[in-house]
């Protein structure tokens, strides 16, 4: 999918999503420490952003910016009255954080809890919350159409479900029959039993049935009247509580 944001040149748009997606990459893959590595990447590409935008010379890319250049940038854009005022009261103290994110908060400096997990979940917010800002300043998007722009980029390496000549396929290896029965229903609105236990991959029919009639007794799925299968709300929290749509190599 192509974002046009029509007040930033195509090449610092094209870098800043290359950035996103490879951020929601390493989450959606539990990659959690190079995806705060990631961070820093991304937060780089908008500090050029706010070069272009206060109409300074923008840093190639693979040339450093040094410090004492980062530091001024930040400070002027943050004061810029003519930059929009979300821009820049928002998406400033978040390119500073990232810029500087891993700094004193490894295992060691925080006395052996491993803030991984909900760093990564930092990182991976502060940066969707930009691109949606982005999109909606300089896109001419309203917000919620911009959410759904970003929303709609998708993570096309290592997906849960990849999709081949029209076949589905489960890339996870490490799933039962009831969770692949849950991802399966998550990608198709309703399925017939044969397709469940076709693309679930178990050979045994009368356990796969048992199953499925336990999993609708415990409402976590359901049958229409065609017979065909469905996800049920308690199913799909709990596809979510176990990540289940969340690719594990």
């Amino acid at each position: 999918m192509t974002i046009t944001i029509t007040g930033i040149p195509s090449a610092l748009s094209a870098k800043l999503i290359e950035e996103y997606l490879d951020i929601k990459k390493h989450f959606a893959m539990n990659d959690w420490g190079p995806g705060q590595l990631k961070g820093g990447r991304f937060a780089e590409v908008m500090l050029r952003i706010y070069q272009h935008l206060l109409g300074e010379s923008v840093t190639p890319f693979g040339t450093d910016i040094v410090p004492k250049d980062k530091t001024r940038v930040l400070n002027v854009i943050e004061k810029a009255g003519a930059i929009d005022a979300h821009v820049r009261q928002k998406t400033v103290p978040l390119v500073r954080l990232l810029l500087d994110f891993r700094n004193n908060r490894d295992v060691a400096h925080l006395g052996g809890f491993d803030s991984n997990s909900m760093d990564a979940l930092f990182v991976m917010t502060s940066a969707t919350w930009m691109v949606c800002e982005l999109v909606r300043v300089y896109g001419g998007y309203p917000m919620r159409e911009a959410q759904k722009i970003v929303d709609a980029l998708s993570v096309k390496e290592y997906p849960v479900i990849m999709e081949r000549e029209g076949e589905l396929f489960i890339t996870r290896h490490d799933l039962k029959a009831k969770e692949e029965v849950l991802v399966l229903l998550t990608k198709n609105a309703s399925a017939t039993e044969e397709f469940l236990q076709e693309k679930s991959g178990d050979s045994n029919k009368s356990r796969f049935l048992r199953n499925l009639r336990e999993m609708a007794a415990d409402k976590f799925i359901g049958q229409a009247v065609n017979g065909e299968y469905f996800i049920m709300p308690r199913g799909q929290a709990l596809a979510t509580k176990k990540s289940l749509l969340t690719y594990r190599p």
